[in-house]
């Protein structure tokens, strides 16, 4: 037994994103720097609440203090022009993305804009993008790695970044999400 009797397949979200970079503030279609084979592992948005208490009294403000989202993201291609793209200059490379350089290249960052996109095929035939547009991230910390064994079924390291999301300009904007 269920309880619909049927499910909107175009409400339902398959497969993973291709990961774009670019300009902070950027539309879609600007935000062009691909990062490459990987996943989304997660996407979280975290808006934190006015925690004002009167002791004596029903709480006097309710509302949002601070909102942030975090995109957590794997690339299996390692791409050191990408990496840096991604960080911001954080991580620095030469022509051609063989060499990367970390620390010491930049003392304040402004960040990136990111892009995320989805396509899938619907069961009327026809296909369905979702894209998320980050108008303002920055990478929370460094990135790791996860070497494996030589002998693993899945033996590709990883690379792994987490990416902070912030509000952008006066419209206070962290991301919008588009299904077209």
């Amino acid at each position: 037994m269920y309880q619909l009797s049927s499910v909107a397949d175009a409400k339902i979200e398959t497969g993973n994103y291709a990961m774009y970079v670019g300009s902070v503030g950027a539309t879609a279609t600007a935000i062009t720097i691909n990062l490459g084979a990987g996943q989304v592992k997660s996407f979280k948005y975290d808006p934190v609440m006015f925690t004002s208490q009167a002791g004596n009294a029903p709480d006097p403000i309710l509302g949002v203090a601070r909102e942030t989202c975090t995109v957590d993201i794997d690339l299996i291609e390692y791409d050191a022009s990408a990496f840096s793209s991604l960080s911001n200059g954080m991580l620095a490379s030469t022509t051609g993305g063989s060499v990367m350089t970390v620390g010491g290249q930049v003392t304040s960052i402004s960040g990136v804009g990111m892009k995320l996109v989805n396509t899938r095929k619907l069961s009327t035939g026809s296909t369905q993008t979702t894209t998320y547009v980050i108008n303002k991230a920055v990478m929370a910390g460094g990135y790791s790695i996860s070497p494996k064994t030589d002998n693993d079924t899945d033996p590709i390291t990883v690379y792994s970044f987490s990416m902070t999301c912030k509000p952008y300009a006066t419209a206070q904007t962290i991301f919008t999400k588009t299904i077209a």
